[in-house]
Formats: structure tokens, C-alpha cells, sequence
């Protein structure tokens, strides 16, 4: 089993919205437009809620939930004040080679295979985001505009699954610490294929990168076989992921609440979801913590 967390929950207060919206940004303002200066602000409520997020993000639980009151507030007022705060935690990153800062995860027809799962209703497919990036975000941040029937998100920790896949068979880690191609969908100039490792052992523990569909792909593109000793692990780790699925806390991201966590370290995924009555709208931004903002 996994180790199981409660992620911890934070509300924006009221004063501290308002103090939030103070840097406006226009509705029309193009995504790959967004400010990406640090929200200055001397609210102690906000740097409060800010420490207390880090601290989250960096600890145990590996993710926070945010909360705002949505009532009153437009679709714009929840985009403006939480890319302001997730400004003063961290520098923002495009999503894409075409720019994007602040990304729509909505239900789109004939989504680009870059977007394959962010614009479906896909369940499963547990992933860490950015993989087909120059640069791996730090922190990932999914909020709410409305919520469909299902579709919680879910965050699994890499070191209690490569636990788990040790006692199977250590072979198995070995074999996702080795450089693998990961197709990285013309993300990168004059690049097709990145190699990189699933699993990377750090000081602090382990970091992941994984996209199962990008790893098939870049074997594909390279004309190769893929070897039947990672074969047998990513089956191994994807068994052990869907298991650790079923324990993981699920957080419904419905209008008004979002939900930050350390790509690096957390797997994550959602359940399947119907938008019979409602869309599962979400923004999604990514973060980097290399600038001083975050200490």
C-alpha cells in the first residue's frame, strides 16, 4: 500500500481576495501574455497562505487544496486572483511550444496529442506533467471554473510506489532509472526524442518523469523494439499505480477550489467523469522555483 496523506486545506480569505485582484488582467489578455512578475503584496494573510502552501507542496502530503468563495467572482476574478498568488510562489513556464502560460483542461474534440488527455474525458493514464518540456515544472496548479459529475483528481507519491515496486522486484527500478526516448511531440526546437530516466534517486528521494504514451512513441520514432525488461517494469508500476489509485484522497475540483502539487515527486490522475448536467472546466499552470521567489 501507499502511504496514505490528508492534503492539506487553505481558504482565501476574503480580504485577501479582494487584495488579490488588485493586479488586473484583462479577459482578452492572450494566454502566453500573462504577467509572470511576482505578485507583490504585503497581506499576511497572503504570505501566510503562501508559507503555509510551500510548505505543504514540499512536505508529507506533497500537494495542497485551495479554497476561495466563488460567489460574486467571475470566471476572469478566479483566473486573475489565483495566477496572482501562484505568482508569488512561483515563476510561471508556458505549457507548449506555442506559449501558453495558463492552459484550459477542457472537453475538446479531436484534441493535438499534446493535449491528448487534458482536452478528453480519459480516465487512468497516471502521469507527471511536462515531460515533453525543456524543463521539468516544479509545481503543477489544476482550479476550478465548474465541475462535471466525477472527474476528481488524484495524487499519488513516487517514493511509496517505488517502494512498493522494490519488493516486487528491484530489477524493476533499475530498469526505469535507465535513460528511456520520450517523444516530446515537437515541443522542442529541432528535437524529436529527449532521453531521460522514469525514475531519478535524489537526496531528498525520488523524482519522476512519466508519460507512458511518450515513452511507446519515442521507442516508435526511433524505430526500435522496446526492451521486454521495461516493459515488464512500466506494467509493474502502472498495476501498482492503479492500486494506489483506489487509496488516494480525491479532490473534486469544482468552482473556486484548486489543487498545487510537487511534480516532481507526485503521480496524478482523475476519475472518469460525465458532463450530463455540468463541464469539468479547469485552468492549469505550471511553476518553477528558480528565482528566489519561493524561499
Amino acid at each position: 500500500m501507499a502511504k496514505e496523506f490528508t492534503i492539506p486545506e487553505f481558504t482565501i480569505p476574503s480580504a485577501a481576495t479582494s487584495a488579490l485582484l488588485e493586479r488586473d488582467i484583462a479577459a482578452d489578455t492572450p494566454l502566453d501574455n500573462w504577467p509572470t512578475e511576482a505578485f507583490r503584496t504585503t497581506s499576511t494573510e497572503i504570505l501566510a497562505l503562501r508559507e503555509g502552501i510551500l510548505a505543504a507542496i514540499r512536505g508529507d502530503a506533497g500537494g495542497a487544496i485551495v479554497r476561495v468563495a466563488p460567489e460574486g467572482l467571475s470566471d476572469q476574478d478566479i483566473c486573475t486572483l489565483y495566477w496572482n498568488f501562484f505568482t508569488a510562489l512561483c515563476r510561471p513556464v508556458p505549457q507548449y511550444s506555442s506559449g501558453e502560460l495558463i492552459y484550459p483542461v477542457e472537453v475538446k474534440a479531436g484534441a493535438a496529442e499534446t493535449s491528448h488527455y487534458s482536452n478528453s474525458n480519459k480516465t487512468g493514464n497516471y502521469h507527471t506533467d511536462g515531460t515533453l518540456l525543456p524543463q521539468l515544472p516544479d509545481v503543477a496548479f489544476l482550479f476550478g471554473l465548474s465541475a462535471a459529475t466525477g472527474g476528481e483528481t488524484l495524487l499519488m507519491d513516487v517514493n511509496g510506489l517505488v517502494q512498493q515496486l522494490t519488493q516486487i522486484n528491484p530489477a524493476h527500478v533499475a530498469e526505469l532509472s535507465r535513460p528511456v526516448p520520450f517523444d516530446v511531440k515537437d515541443q522542442m526546437a529541432g528535437i524529436k526524442i529527449k532521453r531521460q530516466p522514469v525514475l531519478t534517486s535524489t537526496a531528498n528521494g525520488y523524482e519522476l518523469r512519466y508519460v507512458r504514451m511518450y515513452i511507446e512513441q519515442g521507442f516508435a520514432a526511433e524505430g526500435a523494439p522496446m526492451p521486454p525488461e521495461l516493459l515488464a517494469a512500466m506494467d509493474e508500476f502502472d498495476k501498482i499505480s492503479s492500486a494506489a489509485a483506489g487509496d488516494a484522497e480525491a479532490v473534486l475540483l469544482e468552482r473556486g477550489v484548486g489543487l498545487l502539487w510537487d511534480n516532481r515527486r507526485m503521480l496524478h490522475g482523475r476519475h472518469p467523469f460525465q458532463e450530463s448536467t455540468s463541464s469539468r472546466r479547469l485552468r492549469r499552470i505550471y511553476g518553477v522555483q528558480d528565482d528566489g521567489r519561493a524561499n
